[in-house]
């Protein structure tokens, strides 16, 4: 059987507001559903003028049309020296322990600078690729009302370029866990450690501490302490997939395992969704995983001016037996699909791995 994904008729839900400065774009939102509202958190890149990326927040009662606040929702620091100097984007938001978690990727250097030929030094003017390419790296905020929040700092290495955070919605064994993508490695702590383009899962015993910073040879280091408590869940398998895969949404906990949607990218660039079943109990255990995309670019919105064809879902979000997947458009646009939960599970138990 194959699993109908269906487009919103309405899509696009957000777009472009170029005579907003801060608001050119809305793209990539984290969305959760509190029972009585949805609330969503997208990205948005500003027009030219300074190169910072955004997040916006935009309000539903029925999870089809959304009315956005005016107004930054998060800003970038305007410290120099921080993670996420030159902006937040790509949120993932988890309900955790009675409070809402918004996992981010933190741009130390934004795209107009890097362009121009500016990189990011490392220890004593250090221009190794290694720290002039890692200029991305995930942070965590926490808000109860998504009107105030707290930014809890960067929760991902100095050491590697990260990104595709997803905090799951529930301890796993005493853990909390999360799904992320680094794609960088350092060549004198952690040689050939992260292969590029692949899922990672880690572990921690609270939010906010989850690897050092230390600069100590890989001997010197402690396991779960300085070097993240993980494993390599996935990597690309299948031409559809061969560039990159990251995890796309918070994944959904149910009686077969947990069920997530996963972006992958092809050599001609091209972003497309397949879905993979976890263990419950154990995540690091791949049940099943859907060997074709369940979903692609097809809408005129979905591919940009400048070449890019891309759907990138932030947000699985469960009401009833409906999943709500939110996804950026082409980098220019918030859209809305949906399916059934247990439609979804019964396609990917097709292709069970044990």
């Amino acid at each position: 059987m194959s699993l109908k994904v269906q487009r919103f008729s309405g899509n696009p839900i957000l777009g472009p507001r170029p005579e907003i400065q801060w608001r050119g774009t809305a793209r990539n939102p984290g969305v959760v559903y509190d029972g009585t509202k949805f609330h969503m958190v997208f990205t948005a890149d500003s027009n030219p003028a300074d190169g910072i990326i955004r997040l916006g927040y935009a309000h539903s009662t029925d999870g089809f049309h959304f009315t956005e606040r005016e107004g930054i929702w998060m800003d970038h620091s305007f410290e120099p020296k921080d993670f996420d100097h030159a902006g937040c984007e790509d949120a993932r938001v988890t309900f955790l322990d009675g409070r809402y978690y918004i996992a981010y990727a933190g741009r130390s250097l934004n795209g107009r600078d890097y362009a121009s030929g500016t990189r990011r030094c490392g220890p004593n003017g250090n221009m190794n690729p290694t720290w002039t390419d890692n200029f991305r790296r995930v942070g965590l905020a926490v808000t109860d009302d998504f009107v105030t929040y707290e930014k809890l700092g960067p929760i991902t290495s100095e050491h590697i370029s990260d990104a595709n955070v997803a905090l799951f919605p529930e301890k796993i064994n005493g853990k909390y866990a999360m799904l992320h993508r680094p794609t960088a490695f350092i060549p004198w702590m952690l040689p050939l450690h992260y292969h590029p383009g692949c899922i990672w899962l880690a572990f921690s015993d609270d939010l906010t501490h989850w690897s050092s910073n230390k600069r100590e040879m890989p001997w010197d280091m402690i396991d779960g302490e300085d070097i993240m408590d993980e494993v390599l869940l996935m990597a690309p398998e299948k031409d559809w997939e061969v560039l990159k895969i990251g995890a796309s949404g918070v994944p959904i906990p149910t009686d077969d395992g947990w069920l997530m949607t996963y972006h992958a990218v092809d050599r001609q660039s091209v972003y497309r969704i397949g879905l993979v079943l976890l263990d419950r109990e154990d995540p690091r255990k791949v049940i099943a995983r859907t060997p074709e995309p369940i979903f692609e670019p097809a809408d005129e919105w979905d591919f940009s001016k400048w070449g890019l064809s891309c759907v990138f879902p932030c947000s699985n979000v469960v009401v009833g037996d409906e999943v709500f997947m939110y996804y950026g458009c082409g980098d220019n646009y918030v859209s809305l699909a949906t399916f059934s939960l247990k439609e979804a599970l019964a396609h990917v138990k097709q292709f069970r791995r044990y």
